[in-house]
């Protein structure tokens, strides 16, 4: 399993070691997940590293998990992890004969836009906004996985784009958005979104372990919540800006180094890309936490903090020197960003 730190990664190790059925987990990433286990082994190793096929003899199924999620400023070295280190991996467990790939991809890569049906199966064309490197290298990762499977048809190839992971263990720049003080949208856009349980993302993968699922398995529960009323659960106010002066403040912040994603999040904000779990259930598999249960787990666990630039910080410290300096400087650059538009 690659990317065996991660949180998904973590819940699944956990799964398979309490399965009689497995006779071993190997685990490979850059740093070690904190598991102490007899039958786990821990590699520490890159996935663009050359050597990685000797390391995948005799593997019988392979997890890919490995994969930088909030973009990062240099994205010539995001995408090389993301979507060469796939290629890598790939390639690596093609050579070594492991006869079954599970590979965890996103319902990003479907693309945010208006004419989105609600909700996207499996067979939707796959549109993902390249403007915002995170979908954009999901969708290069899938093309990756077909070639693999054009070269080795044997092997089983399972997909799995989930939809939004949320859960106790999450951070990152989508649960960030929940503790902010106020929720900034795009005037005219409230697309429903659609929450999907850190622990069935990894129960779909430890299903698939068993299961010969080939192809791709959207991984989400029934239904979704509306955008009214993911701001009632979190008791947040919603700031409007129009969508030029959204995405030129947003680019600001990300060439400051002050937001966790380029501006073209803001898509996934903006249109419906929630999906249909109806595959993965007439395969044998449906998730155990309903959309607004999720949603509302992080929501009390984010509950009394809030976000300030990168930091999160608790609302008695909010107005602690440099923090409230940051959030006011925030606030007044927003407003002032909105007169101008309004003056215009």
């Amino acid at each position: 399993m690659t990317g065996a730190s991660g949180y998904i990664a973590t819940r699944l190790i956990e799964s398979l070691l309490a399965d009689e059925r497995i006779e071993l987990v190997l685990g490979f990433d850059v740093r070690s997940p904190e598991i102490l286990s007899e039958r786990f082994v821990f590699d520490e190793v890159d996935v663009r590293t050359p050597s990685l096929e000797a390391r995948l003899g005799g593997v019988d199924v392979l997890v890919h998990l490995a994969f930088i999620m909030d973009p990062i400023a240099d994205e010539n070295e995001m995408r090389d992890v993301n979507v060469n280190g796939t290629q890598n991996v790939l390639r690596a467990a093609g050579k070594a004969g492991v006869r079954k790939i599970l590979y965890t991809s996103s319902a990003t890569v479907y693309g945010a836009h208006p004419d989105n049906p609600i909700p996207l199966t499996e067979e939707a064309p796959l549109r993902a906004n390249l403007d915002f490197s995170y979908p954009a290298h999901k969708l290069e990762a899938e093309y990756v996985v077909r070639e693999f499977k054009d070269e080795f048809p044997d092997a089983t190839v399972t997909v799995f784009r989930p939809a939004i992971v949320f859960g106790p263990h999450v951070d990152n720049a989508w649960s960030h958005l929940m503790e902010f003080p106020v929720f900034f949208g795009v005037q005219g856009h409230r697309p429903p979104f659609q929450f999907v349980h850190e622990e069935d993302v990894a129960g779909a993968l430890a299903f698939a372990v068993h299961t010969d699922l080939d192809g791709a398995y959207n991984v989400a529960p029934d239904g979704w919540l509306e955008a009214d009323e993911t701001l009632a659960i979190l008791g947040r106010r919603r700031v409007e800006l129009p969508e030029p002066v959204a995405f030129a403040f947003l680019d600001r912040l990300w060439g400051m180094g002050l937001a966790e994603a380029p501006a073209g999040m803001l898509h996934y904000v903006m249109h419906p890309w929630v999906v249909s779990g109806a595959k993965l259930a007439q395969a044998g598999f449906t998730c155990k936490h309903s959309t607004v249960e999720t949603f509302r787990e992080v929501a009390e666990k984010v509950k009394g903090r809030i976000r300030v630039g990168n930091r999160s910080v608790k609302k008695g410290q909010l107005m602690a020197g440099a923090a409230a300096a940051g959030l006011v400087g925030a606030v007044f650059a927003t407003r002032r960003a909105r007169r101008r538009w309004n003056a215009a």
